[in-house]
């Protein structure tokens, strides 16, 4: 997966909470000399870039409250990460390859 540019310029997020709980999450993140903006920015980053003790509770967390996929759905999608993972190590390919492939795919083909 190509590396994320996090200086580039920013696209506005939404969403609609409870009052009570905005009022709770602005508390605690003071609390923890944090802003919305950056928290929401770090959980952002931890998700796409995979992070691995947040994807650990990512995925427990779907698990427990996602409506989308079936458990065998969920069960299918990991295993198939799995393999991913082992055929990446299994033939020496590693995310800086990766991004170098990409690098070399964005030169030869500015247009994609």
């Amino acid at each position: 997966m190509p590396k994320k540019q996090w200086d580039e310029k920013g696209e506005k997020i939404q969403t609609y909470i409870p009052e009570s709980h905005k009022v709770e999450l602005k508390i605690r993140l003071h609390y923890h000399g944090m802003t919305q903006a950056g928290f929401l920015r770090g959980i952002i980053k931890a998700f796409l870039e995979e992070d691995a003790q947040f994807m650990a509770w990512f995925n427990e967390w779907k698990l427990r409250n996602s409506k989308i996929k079936s458990s065998k759905r969920h069960a299918k999608s990991d295993k198939l990460k799995e393999k991913g993972k082992e055929l990446s190590s299994m033939f020496g390919i590693n995310e800086g390859d990766l991004d170098d492939i990409f690098d070399v795919i964005a030169q030869e083909h500015p247009d994609l």
